[in-house]
């Protein structure tokens, strides 16, 4: 005997029925075939009866399908009423909007079917949204634009080219209301892609006006981006401060990447490993905006500073701060004797052309809260003051530095 075939039971659907008409099926969602099938009711539902939504569990935002059955609603209809007119005509029109599939137009006998993807369908109607409800030539001519697009084989309705940017277009879509707070990831990422093709392209030819807006844009940008990042690196630079222990590693890696750039133009780092020559180089050595070097040598924020001599009421250096202005004179040195050979090695391996010109030195360490007394700090600036060429710059003070720059931002 022939074994009986296991029949496949048809997919049961979960249905939504229209608050203002209870009777009525507004969309199936289908979750095994992961698909929603919306249903258009009376009037609307002559042109098309249905559209089919490919990869969605129920209604996508954005494409403003009205709960009871009204479609795209007021503003949509010129896009089903030109797939009508010029597609399908007196065949049956199927419409399917999908998250993944390609545009795709399939004509048989008596019927038509058009694959649109969601992506394009969700920024027709975004645009559609943004022309006053008077303008219906203009809604026509958004839709026929649209189609002309995807469809240049089938439809040549509008020579307009639908994706091709529109003056005001950004101006009308920014007017509306909580533009800003509800941005998400895909805008945030769009706008980090967009904003260097306005501040690198060209504006030849173009009103004078609109050079002098794009200049104000780059400033007032510059200057907001800089407050923002500079509340975050004045709140991890305060939380680093209040570690018990951190590394001088850490502090080289924070200061370089966030710290130095805003106090004194500094614009790249030459890290030791990565510049091979026979003599004796400092780890952290920071290039200006001109192509001069400075030497930094970096402590760690409790490192002790001052030691006192009771014999003489005076302070003087403690060991660990002794030895790290020998080593940074002596790489100053190192660093002017071999010059060529520095400059050459930093130019094959970075890629830079640098200046070594009597570098500066510069030893980060310490806190002022170290001091105990009027005394203590006062003999930390004289001896401070008595170095060739080499400053120090305390921790706070470096802090301070920053919430004084943004303070003026």
């Amino acid at each position: 005997m022939k074994a009986n075939k296991k029949e496949t039971k048809p997919e049961i659907p979960e249905q939504h029925f229209a608050p203002a008409k209870p009777t009525f099926c507004v969309y199936e969602v289908y979750r095994k075939s992961n698909k929603t099938i919306y249903y258009l009711e009376d009037v609307k539902a002559k042109q098309l009866s249905k559209i089919t939504l490919d990869g969605f569990q129920g209604l996508p935002s954005g494409l403003y399908l009205n709960r009871n059955g009204y479609g795209f609603g007021k503003k949509g209809v010129f896009l089903i009423s030109a797939l009508k007119e010029n597609l399908a005509g007196t065949k049956i029109l199927e419409l399917t909007v999908s998250s993944k599939k390609p545009k795709k137009i399939v004509k048989s006998v008596g019927k038509v079917s058009i694959i649109l993807p969601f992506v394009d369908v969700k920024n027709l109607l975004v645009k559609l949204a943004r022309i006053n409800e008077d303008s219906n030539n203009e809604l026509r001519g958004s839709v026929a634009s649209f189609l002309s697009t995807k469809f240049p084989k089938d439809i040549k309705i509008s020579t307009e080219d639908f994706d091709e940017y529109k003056a005001g277009e950004i101006a009308a879509l920014l007017r509306r209301k909580k533009v800003a707070q509800k941005l998400n990831e895909e805008d945030l990422e769009s706008l980090n892609n967009f904003f260097p093709k306005i501040f690198e392209g060209s504006l030849k030819g173009k009103k004078r006006g609109v050079k002098a807006g794009r200049a104000a844009l780059i400033k007032n940008t510059k200057t907001i981006t800089d407050k923002i990042f500079l509340d975050e690196v004045i709140k991890e630079f305060e939380a680093n401060l209040a570690k018990k222990t951190i590394s001088e590693n850490d502090w080289q890696k924070f200061l370089s990447e966030k710290v130095f750039r805003f106090l004194a133009n500094y614009v790249t780092t030459i890290e030791k490993q990565n510049v091979s020559v026979s003599v004796s180089y400092p780890d952290f050595v920071l290039v200006d905006v001109y192509g001069f070097v400075d030497v930094f040598e970096i402590k760690k924020h409790d490192t002790p500073l001052l030691s006192l001599d009771e014999d003489h009421d005076n302070y003087y250096w403690k060991s660990d701060v002794s030895k790290a202005i020998a080593q940074i004179e002596n790489y100053t040195e190192e660093i002017v004797r071999n010059s060529d050979d520095y400059i050459r090695a930093v130019k094959k391996k970075k890629g830079i052309d640098i200046q070594v010109v009597r570098p500066r030195g510069y030893i980060v360490a310490g806190t002022s809260k170290q001091f105990g007394n009027k005394k203590e700090a006062a003999d930390f600036r004289k001896l401070g003051s008595s170095l060739k060429n080499i400053n120090f710059i305390l921790y706070d003070e470096l802090l301070a530095n920053l919430k004084n720059l943004r303070s003026k931002l």
